[in-house]
């Protein structure tokens, strides 16, 4: 079975996802505000860390396996946080991961 890519149509500063029936505004430079449901600041603040996450792995030139094995957490939470699926996770428990690799 192959997985689709949501069809995507954008119309001046609006895009509809058609996949998902969802119009998001993108007049923002924050991608979270056109999303209904989220609080748009703390998504940001959450994306920025998972950003610098990200750096400090890199920069500390781990593998994913490595870098979950420090974090302490599945390697499977770590490649899910990597794709930006964060959204349950709270923005503490984020920043202490990324303490955890600037150490």
């Amino acid at each position: 079975m192959r997985l689709q890519t949501p069809r995507i149509v954008k119309t001046r500063n609006i895009i509809l996802n058609a996949e998902l029936d969802t119009l998001l505004d993108i007049t923002s430079s924050n991608v979270y505000q056109g999303i209904d449901g989220n609080d748009t600041s703390e998504m940001q603040r959450k994306s920025q860390i998972v950003k610098d996450i990200t750096k400090l792995i890199n920069a500390r030139q781990l593998s994913h396996e490595d870098a979950a094995k420090l974090l302490q957490i599945d390697l499977s939470h770590l490649v899910r946080i990597k794709r930006g699926q964060f959204r349950e996770i709270e923005e503490e428990v984020l920043l202490q991961m990324a303490s955890k690799l600037s150490a």
